[in-house]
């Protein structure tokens, strides 16, 4: 993880910068939220944010993913909802 994307938590953890502030908005992430957005830096994401699945990715509700969404104005996703139309780029709507 770069550095200059980061704040120190204490001496063994940071956190992206951006996602201590109300309203958490991550540095890396492009785009605006409810429409388009991606993840810059997606390859070399932290491990929280490759542990946290959009609800249903698995098969499976995440109330955390509703609460985020619901933090944004956005409803929850639905079971069997497509998540984002062009995997390949990272884009979630």
């Amino acid at each position: 993880m770069p550095d200059d994307l980061v704040v120190q938590i204490n001496p063994t953890r940071v956190a992206m910068i951006g996602t201590d502030a109300k309203p958490a908005r991550c540095i890396a992430l492009a785009g605006e939220v409810g429409s388009c957005v991606s993840c810059t830096i997606y390859e070399q994401r932290s491990s929280p944010c490759r542990e946290f699945d959009a609800a249903w990715v698995n098969g499976q509700p995440n109330p955390s993913c509703d609460a985020a969404r619901a933090a944004h104005g956005l409803p929850p996703l639905e079971a069997n909802e497509p998540l984002w139309p062009l995997e390949e780029d990272n884009a979630v709507a």
